[in-house]
């Protein structure tokens, strides 16, 4: 059996959390609908991320195993790695500035609605989400993947 690209594999994963979360908000579950929305963007930027730029998962170093995340060597040689929004948006949106991706930086630009998301929110009671917060996730979300789905078909994110 082939082995699974982690592209193929965080395309996979975007779509899931997002059908996840849309279930999780019409049952009246905000926190978890908040945090499966959080997830299906970073899945989507990764694998935008391992499709149009130089990032890769690769061992940093040769003979060492693969990386857990997306990376590219910056100017300084030194690797550096995507993890989590809100920190993931502002790294797409500068890694892109200039590229073909202008549809998904102008996107990235135009807010900032995961700035108070954080991949903690797992560990916390739920008190904390905020409905209106969640809405606003939800339609970002979908605009990432809306790129993000038109980027698979057509090869490019233009």
């Amino acid at each position: 059996m082939p082995e699974t690209s982690a592209e193929v594999h965080y395309a996979c994963a975007a779509l899931r959390h997002h059908d996840d979360a849309v279930l999780l908000l019409e049952a009246g579950r905000l926190p978890n609908a908040d945090y499966h929305f959080g997830f299906a963007v970073e899945c989507a930027l990764k694998c935008l991320l391992l499709k149009h730029t130089e990032a890769t998962m690769n061992p940093v170093k040769e003979g060492a195993a693969p990386q857990k995340k997306p990376w590219v060597r910056e100017e300084n040689q030194k690797p550096k790695f995507f993890g989590h929004l809100p920190g993931l948006w502002t790294d797409v949106a500068l890694l892109l500035h200039g590229r073909s991706g202008s549809k998904l930086v102008g996107v990235l630009n135009a807010s900032a609605p995961f700035d108070t998301w954080s991949v903690d929110h797992r560990y916390l009671d739920g008190t904390d989400a905020v409905e209106a917060d969640i809405h606003n996730r939800r339609a970002a979300t979908e605009s990432i993947l809306s790129l993000f789905e038109q980027a698979l078909i057509a090869g490019d994110l233009t």
